[in-house]
């Protein structure tokens, strides 16, 4: 038997980077030529030898792959397999599509009866409100199903609305109506499926069978009661949504007046929460049916339960006189040690309604949809009835199931913005992604007030005013009442957040109606004012997408502030979102509208009423609302240079932005003023820009000054910066949007 020494022996540096089938079976030659180069020397391709080397590359080279594999499939950038990019984008809270649906607006009509009393008007009594969830076929694609997402109210009047004259009597009065509404659908069909569920199970999973489920519906057990999806099973609050049909409160969302519902700022859908046990979430499968996932926790109902399941009767009790419960940490998601991931269900049949279809399929083309159903109104008007359904618009946005790729970078998006809102982008985003039938809102500023916080100082004077001071008035009297309340069944931040606008409402607007011989700032130190460290500024779009909002609308008595429904979803939908420690308070944000006086000089080739014209449009759409902002100049000088681009403008006399005066020209007038208010109700008016010009005031309409209908107060002429190009929005204290608001009356101009 040989020996080996230092001689003899040759050692070996193993590469451990060598994973493919010919480096490794080179590293097995060395290796052996190394160990054994006195045993085998005989390394021939042929050889019993270099087959067992080559055997063991080959086993090398496989395990290598899966290995590497393996760990590509554990990261995101680099997985490739559906099952496991669906895993990790759960992982993430990006819950993966199985299909997209289609959206279209399909608008509907009907035929009502003149008013007896006056054939010029509408008798909304035979008026009629169908349900949401009418099925439409599509022409092109019998498959092709398209359900309406809200109810259909004929009896609500709008401008947009197309009331038009149906058919006439001999003498040429109006007989009929054929009252247009418009609604939103998606390329969909409801399904249901009954589940029976015996003995409870942790994480009971329930799988739907159909491969292309759009949205749950609804899950009701046999007992008639509601089980709720949530984004996680730790969600014990979920969100409800109220149409303003089933509202009582029906003027919540619209104002009512004579002869119908009169919309200016549509909030159809009000939103609360509700805390329940029964909850469940959705999951995308890979074969790409949809699961159901229950909780952990039953209802004992008297009944024995196995131990390892949560008392839900017992959640969050704990028993008293136990020391070591002092030390006990509660999680802030989940709760203490007792708390629950929702009930499962327990001897029960669940009912489940769905939504399928969606695909690029259903992105059908207008006019496509016109088979008009034949359904009953709901609110009981057997008489009322469609008569017609067209979409003008095509269908858009369906699409087929998410490929790996698209699952992937989503995901990546979705958990870079980690569900909150934490930074000023964050909080406007969110604002701008509210569902649309919780409200529409137009524009968003958020402001954070991060070293303006309560003080109890300022508290301290607020009572000491109070206790002291007889000729306050009555603002002030609500604000002992609110901080001398004892009601505890009125959070305190609702206190803070009246104090808030009290006190906001006497700073702001400090007026004949209350009785202060000085500012308040004479008694109150309103540094220390500030309740709230997060302020979201919102203006909305009424049904003519003017903008619509006003911060002092209650002082002066005007209703043409944004909706309280709609304020109340804001802050209902943030809350899903915002810190704990962050207290959001809605605020309507300030407009300022204005007209435009131009003077060109045309070619002498032009036809100058087409160059009019020309200018006209090029001005209307370069303020088309949709461009501007809180807080956002006007740009005269870019102005003029989009008028010298027009087609026969040889030059620019003069264009001037103006509420009323064109100051910059011949001195001439809009027909009306552009303003109703003024920003401080102060007889001295206020400082707006900070340059120490006086730029608002009171306007007195009693005497022909502003017109109704419009917005603030500005001096135009005295916001010009020092070149004269560009026109400053007021301070950043009242976030502004500068509006267009009637360009075919407000825009004044002449071509010479």
């Amino acid at each position: 038997m040989p020996t080996y020494g230092k001689e003899t022996f040759k050692e070996s540096n193993v590469n451990y980077l060598n994973k493919d089938f010919a480096s490794l079976k080179q590293s097995l030659m060395n290796y052996a030529k190394s160990y054994f180069p006195n045993t085998y020397r005989d390394f021939n391709e042929t050889s019993p030898g270099m087959m067992l080397l080559e055997m063991n590359a080959y086993v090398g080279d496989v395990l290598s792959f899966y290995i590497d594999q393996q760990y590509r499939e554990m990261l995101l950038p680099l997985a490739e397999e559906r099952r496991n990019i669906i895993t990790m984008a759960n992982m993430f809270g990006y819950k993966v599509k199985p299909i997209v649906p289609s959206y279209v607006d399909l608008t509907f009509t009907s035929e009502v009866n003149a008013s007896s009393a006056d054939a010029s008007k509408v008798d909304y009594s035979n008026a009629g409100t169908f349900d949401a969830g009418i099925e439409i076929v599509s022409n092109a694609n019998s498959d092709v199903i398209f359900t309406t997402l809200e109810p259909i109210d004929f009896t609500i009047t709008g401008s947009n609305d197309g009331d038009t004259i149906g058919t006439t009597t001999a003498n040429g009065l109006a007989s009929t109506y054929t009252l247009s509404r418009t609604v939103r659908a998606m390329s969909a069909t409801e399904k249901t499926i009954t589940f029976q569920v015996g003995i409870p199970e942790k994480f009971k999973t329930i799988t739907i069978p159909d491969t292309n489920v759009i949205d749950i519906i609804s899950c009701v057990d046999s007992n008639g009661q509601n089980w709720y999806e949530v984004d996680f099973l730790a969600q014990d609050k979920v969100p409800i949504t109220t149409h303003y049909t089933d509202d009582i409160n029906r003027d919540s969302a619209y104002s009512t007046e004579t002869g119908g519902l009169e919309s200016t700022a549509a909030v159809p859908y009000s939103l609360t929460y509700l805390t329940t046990t029964k909850r469940f979430t959705r999951e995308t499968n890979q074969d790409n049916t949809t699961s159901l996932v229950f909780g952990n926790g039953v209802l004992k109902n008297g009944q024995i339960i196995d131990e390892g399941f949560l008392d839900l009767e017992q959640v969050g009790i704990i028993i008293p006189g136990q020391t070591n419960d002092l030390n006990q940490a509660i999680d802030p998601l989940l709760g203490d040690e007792y708390s629950t991931l929702g009930e499962a269900p327990n001897q029960t049949t669940l009912t489940i309604t769905y939504r399928v279809g969606g695909g690029v399929n259903s992105n059908v083309s207008s006019g496509d949809i016109t088979n008009t159903p034949t359904i009953t109104a709901q609110n009981g008007n057997t008489s009322a009835t469609l008569t017609s359904v067209t979409n003008n618009a095509p269908a858009r946005g369906g699409k087929d199931e998410e490929d790996t790729s698209e699952i992937r970078e989503k995901s990546k998006a979705f958990f870079a913005t980690q569900n909150r809102a934490v930074t000023k982008e964050d909080y406007e985003a969110r604002v701008l992604n509210l569902p649309s039938k919780y409200g529409n809102v137009a524009k968003v500023y958020v402001t954070a007030n991060l070293n303006k916080k309560p003080n109890e100082d300022f508290f301290n004077q607020i009572n000491e005013i109070v206790t002291n001071s007889n000729s306050v008035g009555n603002d002030l009297n609500l604000i002992e009442t609110v901080l001398g309340t004892t009601d505890e069944t009125i959070p305190q931040q609702e206190k803070l957040e009246a104090i808030q606008s009290v006190i906001s409402n006497l700073i702001s607007n400090n007026n004949n109606t209350i009785s202060l011989s000085n500012d308040l700032s004479d008694y109150v130190d309103t540094s220390m004012f500030h309740l709230s460290p997060v302020e979201v500024t919102v203006l909305g779009y009424n049904l003519n997408k003017q903008l619509i909002g006003n911060p002092h609308a209650n002082t002066l008595g005007t209703n043409d502030n944004l909706p309280t429904t709609l304020k109340s979803n804001i802050k209902k939908y943030l809350e899903n979102f915002n810190l704990l420690t962050d207290t959001v308070v809605i605020l309507d944000g300030y407009i300022v509208n204005f007209g435009v006086f131009f003077d060109v000089i045309a070619e002498k080739y032009a036809d100058k009423q087409k160059v009019k014209l020309a200018c006209l449009q090029k001005i209307k759409d370069y303020f088309r609302i949709e461009k501007m902002q809180f807080n956002q100049p006007i740009y005269k000088s870019q102005l003029e240079f989009e008028l010298m681009g027009v087609e026969g403008v040889r030059s620019i006399g003069h264009v001037t932005i103006t509420q009323h005066e064109d100051y910059g020209g011949d001195g001439n007038l809009l027909t009306s003023p552009t303003y109703t208010y003024s920003y401080s109700p102060s007889g001295n008016g206020a400082d707006l820009n900070g340059d120490g010009i006086i730029d608002g005031g009171f306007v007195d309409q009693s005497e022909g000054e502003g017109t109704s209908g419009y917005g603030f107060k500005y001096n135009f002429k005295n916001a010009l910066s020092d070149d004269g190009t560009i026109i400053l929005p007021p301070h950043n204290a009242t976030p502004t949007v500068f509006e267009l608001k009637n360009p075919n009356v407000n825009i004044q101009g002449r071509v010479r």
